[in-house]
């Protein structure tokens, strides 16, 4: 094919090349792979991927005011820049609707795009030609490639008499010793192409460390580090999930299992995940037969999974290559275990723009528990720096169990304990059609507590077809339709019917605790709870269920429990029930103490 027929160029530093590169990329011709370009001049190599890869998505970064030799009068590359870029967006201009033209410093582009999670399955490094030009343009694109994905570093042996400082290969030669282990080498010549194995195979157990000193030492080898799973639950998601699963596979954190579950699509999605999982063995597919819901497909995947700490992604959000490091180092340096831990989000619209960041409900700052362990004395993740280290203990704090309402971040911003998923495990393959974090945060939070970390480490998608949010966060509007509202205080009461008809299994677990669980999951205020209980829907729980409280709490407790939220007729009722129809004499007695204590507090509220 010739890729540069009707098109105007005074160079050709490109046609040479074209043969290796078709020979490495033939079998990905028809993927839709995004390719980062550093350094576009006219165009040549542009034109060539947007014609060989036809259906990829370009990103070219160039500042078009040329390198050194572009700029000096008398020079043999001495251009008209102007003339050039004027070249390079006549030649591009049929596939406008493929090609991203970033005009700046790649040092600048490169941060924005790391910044906004972005990922790519090609990048081909042509900018300046200074060694630590070279060396930096490779350094900071490496974390924006995929796992799997190509490289090509151009110019290697360009001018090999000039000095070290002004020619490629030192910068490159300093670059792949400084990524040793990382990718296996595809080709060596004028060009070095490289393929990126995965984010980070040289780090195994005896780079986790306790007091400096790695657990493989200290522990005789019989400690692992934790093991984290994500589940990916799709349906009908498929022009967003490929672009969640690339995210899972650039995780800085090595140790981790994926199950992507195709929850009854009838898009393309299947097909999606199939190809962006490819043969990574740390990713496994299953396909449901029908749609189980969010919360249900997340019940199902409990007992497929081995990891001690998971997260369930949504399959239209993405995470920050961090997202996994920084939660599991919370967890572990925490100074009270908690069930889940919960970071904030960038909010962005349907194609990835960042809208607002947002994070959990505001969390009165006298009651909050700040700060981790001393980092000497925790075990300390080799993917999290010293500086990330105390960013994190002073970002991370405690939500009070007393804290009412929800309190953290939405889905994919929030990794539990696997332990604590499993206690609150409702159903087999049954249908729930709710959210995953809509359940298991309240009860789980009920269960075992939370923390908020304050930081952004993953990115939720806005997008018409969202039913818990709708537009970024305000705090005078609310997030969600109306109709997600509704669903949501149907599913409430499903939820207190589970707690209350598994009593005997709860009461002696929480200790105590099980009847401000109870309160929790009503997502109500203190306020607003005795309006709550008097709903006719709620009566006819409790009083289904009345058999069961009574035989787990002594009489006093029960009737004392059952008057702070029902009145009149409703708490006889449920008090009868419980006690096989008739009101045992010690429920006259905290009845009555009951109406004085509500009489007397009319009675100050008048004065």
């Amino acid at each position: 094919m010739n890729y540069f027929d009707g098109k105007a160029f005074s160079k050709d530093w490109t046609s040479h090349h074209i043969p290796v590169w078709e020979q490495l990329l033939h079998e990905r011709t028809h993927e839709p792979l995004r390719v980062l370009e550093i350094g576009s001049f006219e165009g040549r190599s542009a034109l060539f991927f947007l014609q060989f890869l036809p259906s990829c998505q370009l990103t070219c970064i160039d500042t078009f005011e040329g390198s050194v030799e572009h700029r000096t009068p008398g020079s043999r590359h001495h251009t008209d820049m102007s003339e050039v870029e004027a070249r390079f967006d006549a030649n591009t201009r049929p596939f406008a609707d493929r090609l991203e033209k970033l005009k700046a410093f790649s040092i600048e582009a490169l941060s924005d795009l790391q910044r906004a999670a972005r990922r790519f399955d090609i990048v081909y490094v042509d900018g300046d030609h200074h060694a630590a030009s070279a060396f930096t343009d490779a350094q900071q694109s490496w974390d924006l490639l995929a796992p799997g994905g190509i490289m090509i570093l151009d110019d290697y042996l360009w001018q090999p008499a000039k000095p070290a400082a002004e020619r490629p290969q030192p910068g490159i030669d300093a670059f792949l010793q400084a990524r040793s282990g990382e990718y296996e080498v595809l080709h060596n010549d004028y060009q070095v192409i490289i393929r990126k194995t995965w984010s980070h195979p040289h780090r195994t157990a005896s780079d986790f460390t306790i007091g400096g000193r790695s657990i493989e030492e200290v522990s005789g080898g019989s400690i692992k580090p934790p093991l984290v799973s994500f589940v990916v639950i799709a349906w009908n998601y498929g022009r967003y999930v490929g672009a969640t699963i690339d995210s899972i596979k650039a995780q800085d954190y090595p140790n981790f299992e994926c199950l992507v579950i195709d929850n009854g699509s009838t898009d393309d999605s299947a097909e999606v995940i199939a190809r962006h999982v490819g043969d990574d063995s740390r990713f496994r597919i299953a396909t449901l037969p029908e749609n189980l819901g969010q919360l249900g497909a997340a019940f199902w995947s409990l007992n497929k999974i081995k990891g001690g700490f998971v997260t369930f992604v949504d399959s239209d959000d993405v995470l920050l290559s961090t997202y996994a490091s920084m939660h599991v180092q919370a967890h572990l340096a925490l100074r009270q275990s908690v069930a889940f831990t919960s970071s904030s989000v960038a909010e962005t619209d349907a194609v990835g723009n960042i809208l607002a960041a947002a994070g959990g409900g505001a969390i009165d700052s006298q009651s909050q528990t700040r700060n981790l362990h001393a980092e000497a004395s925790v075990l300390r993740l080799p993917t999290v720096s010293q500086q990330d280290f105390q960013q994190l203990s002073s970002r991370t704090l405690l939500v009070p169990k007393s804290a009412s309402g929800w309190q953290w971040s939405p889905g994919t911003a929030n990794m539990y304990r696997a332990s604590h998923l499993r206690l609150v495990q409702r159903g087999g393959e049954a249908r729930y059609m709710r959210s995953a974090d809509g359940y298991f945060n309240f009860m789980c939070h009920g269960f075992g507590g939370s923390a908020l970390i304050d930081m952004v480490l993953s990115g939720y998608r806005l997008h018409g077809e969202n039913a818990f949010s709708n537009h970024e966060s305000s705090p005078w509007l609310r997030s969600g339709s109306p109709e997600y509202y509704r669903l949501s205080q149907k599913a409430t009461l499903t939820d207190i019917d589970f707690l209350l008809a598994n009593a005997g299994r709860y009461v002696w677990m929480l200790d105590g605790g099980f009847w401000s669980v109870l309160d929790l999951i009503t997502r109500e205020t203190p306020k607003r709870l005795r309006r709550f209980y008097s709903d006719p829907k709620v009566f006819d729980i409790f009083l289904a269920n009345a058999p069961k409280l009574a035989a787990e709490f002594r009489s006093r407790v029960f009737c004392r429990e059952i008057l702070a939220r029902f009145s009149g007729s409703q708490a006889r009722k449920i008090l009868r029930a419980g006690h096989g129809g008739r009101l045992k004499q010690r429920a006259y007695g905290e009845i009555a103490l009951s109406e004085m204590r509500k009489a007397l507090s009319l009675l100050r509220k008048r004065k």
